[in-house]
């Protein structure tokens, strides 16, 4: 299993990370001490790869592909997912005291739209989030990604763009389940999703009842999907020769004219300095001093690239 992790370390000074539970790498969970999903379950990760992740208000959201168990009865696939915890999960009494009570996933759709809509199904980097306009004088928060088709199908790369609060809706839709082994995945009916509601955060989660706790450990999925902000990505690339790796985003750079733009920097499997290197990551890096008077000048920020035998950076301006 090829899985990346990812760790994040917050003020509160809790680790979060994606990682495996066992020397052989067969056993994926998401993980703060205690807590972690539930182990050798499919419904909860199954075959996961981490590539980005970050901490916002009350949850932690990770960003992954795996393999499709609701996909698996037409055939092998691996979607793109978000997955959040409740930063003040405790975990549940009893059998589910070292458990997570709120994880939950669902699938990110970036594709381009149609009677038969082309997928880019496997996500591969994430950009921090962005806080910017888009069109309207209201903020938004967004994420960007890298998407790729898989190894075997035509060689096509795209980037997507997430809104915080689409993420945020489709946690508060419908659950997702199949009914038995060769049944479809369908939504669940809202009268069978027990009270409190699975997946939110709680003053106290020891207190769960067991119904909510039994719904969410087999109910982890939701049914819609999250779609992409623009309603399509924003930038494709089909290529036999490189796909997109990488990502950093330089948010809300002003024009002349005063509008703000998102720079978005992509790395590739070409060729870096004429060296056979693909680009394993990117960041885009600011510092600032402290004046003698006391106030904080900022730089204009470098672009960090890092592959298998440097590490270069590039002034952003």
């Amino acid at each position: 299993i090829d899985i990346i992790f990812k760790f994040l370390l917050y003020p509160n000074n809790e680790l979060y990370s994606g990682t495996v539970a066992d020397f052989s790498g067969t056993d994926p969970i998401i993980y703060r001490e205690p807590l972690q999903t539930e182990q050798y379950d499919s419904l909860s990760l199954n075959a996961p790869n981490f590539v980005g992740s970050f901490n916002q208000g009350d949850f932690v959201y990770f960003f992954f592909r795996e393999t499709a168990v609701e996909f698996i009865n037409c055939g092998k696939s691996i979607f793109s997912r978000v997955a959040r915890v409740c930063k003040w999960d405790k975990g549940g009494p009893h059998r589910f005291r070292n458990r997570w009570t709120s994880f939950l996933k669902s699938r990110l759709n970036c594709s381009m739209p149609g009677d038969f809509p082309f997928y880019f199904d496997e996500i591969q980097s994430t950009s921090d989030l962005v806080d910017g306009k888009y069109g309207s004088d209201s903020s938004t928060k967004i994420i960007y990604g890298i998407f790729t088709t898989p190894n075997n199908a035509i060689g096509g790369s795209a980037v997507c763009a997430f809104s915080l609060q689409d993420i945020a809706d489709t946690f508060e839709g419908n659950f997702k389940e199949q009914g038995s082994i060769t049944s479809n995945w369908l939504p669940v009916k809202s009268e069978k999703v027990p009270e409190p509601r699975p997946g939110l955060c709680h003053n106290d989660s020891r207190t769960l009842p067991d119904q909510t706790l039994n719904f969410i450990k087999t109910h982890a999925l939701m049914d819609e999907t999250v779609p992409a902000f623009f309603g399509q990505p924003i930038l494709t690339r089909i290529s036999s020769i490189y796909r997109f790796t990488q990502i950093a985003v330089d948010p809300q750079i002003q024009t002349p004219g005063g509008k703000p733009y998102d720079v978005i920097f992509v790395g590739t499997e070409l060729d870096v300095l004429n060296k056979h290197e693909p680009i394993r990551n990117l960041q885009i890096v600011r510092s600032s001093e402290i004046n003698a008077d006391g106030s904080q000048t900022e730089d204009e920020g470098k672009l960090i690239i890092v592959t298998d035998s440097q590490v270069l950076a590039i002034k952003l301006h």
